[in-house]
């Protein structure tokens, strides 16, 4: 066997040091990377919240396609949204991209929803935060396939699992069965609109993309997704009990990456239970 050089071991070893030293580098930067979308929140949002079991967003009911199976299928008391007032003039000032905040309790998921319109780009907030510069956490975003008023049959969120918490790697608690049984509760707010969700379900699924894989127009199409959700092929699946879904409800589905292989996904299911009316800013 040829032995190796000396001064190929000392190039071989700088490369080495060198690696390793923009690996730290990049670990740095990443855990540091401040939570642009987040610090909205301080300057636009106000929020009360408690938890009630009759009590619903002080907001006056509309007519809608709402959820109304039964009710011991919420389990721990559903948590209400009392006042929570993001300011969508304020939030369209910075971007008029933004349509609507979501926010998951007892979770970090606390943020403006942007959809790209301007440039036809559906990745866009992929890399790109609220203020469209670029940065790798990017924003929670919906595709353009998605219509902004939420009345769509079913409604596909996009946000990264990062590292350090941020963004939609907390979607990752409603995998410990605990958790998933204490908290049952999404909001999304527009400017005219608040939106309640029940979380009915929570498992890894592969990475198709879901609006261009089914035809949800098609009853049958839909159907199939929602027995779907309700019984998913997965080992870490948690489903709440009661719950039955038919073409006449509203789906959000919230999708993040997982920390297994790559094309897996982590999707986070609620159902439509209550559309009321927000005062305007």
């Amino acid at each position: 066997m040829k032995k190796i050089k000396k001064p190929q071991w000392i190039a071989l070893l700088c490369v080495c040091i060198l690696v390793i030293i923009g690996a730290v580098i990049f670990l740095i930067r990443y855990f540091n990377q401040p939570d642009i979308n987040g610090e909205v929140l301080p300057t636009v949002a106000t929020r009360d919240e408690t938890t009630a079991s009759t009590q619903r967003p002080t907001a006056e009911p509309t007519e809608s396609e709402v959820y109304t199976g039964a009710t011991e299928a919420w389990g721990h008391q559903p948590a209400v949204l009392n006042d929570y007032q993001p300011s969508f003039d304020e939030l369209m000032e910075i971007n008029p991209d933004v349509y609507a905040w979501i926010y998951i309790p007892n979770t970090a998921v606390d943020y403006p929803v942007a959809r790209s319109t301007s440039d036809g780009d559906d990745s866009f907030y992929l890399e790109n935060n609220v203020y469209r510069q670029y940065q790798f956490s990017g924003t929670i975003y919906s595709e353009i396939k998605n219509s902004p008023d939420m009345h769509d049959r079913v409604t596909v969120m996009y946000g990264h699992n990062m590292l350090n918490g941020t963004m939609f790697a907390t979607l990752h608690n409603f995998g410990n069965k605990e958790f998933f049984d204490q908290n049952n509760t999404a909001f999304v707010l527009t400017k005219d609109k608040v939106f309640t969700y029940l979380i009915y379900s929570a498992y890894t699924y592969d990475d198709r993309h879901i609006l261009n894989t089914n035809n949800f127009a098609n009853d049958e199409v839909f159907q199939s997704y929602l027995d779907e959700t309700l019984d998913p092929h997965a080992i870490d699946a948690n489903v709440r009990e009661g719950v039955t879904l038919t073409t006449d409800n509203k789906i959000l589905t919230l999708s993040t990456c997982t920390s297994g292989p790559s094309d897996t996904r982590y999707l986070v299911q609620g159902v439509l239970v209550d559309e009321a009316t927000r005062q305007h800013d």
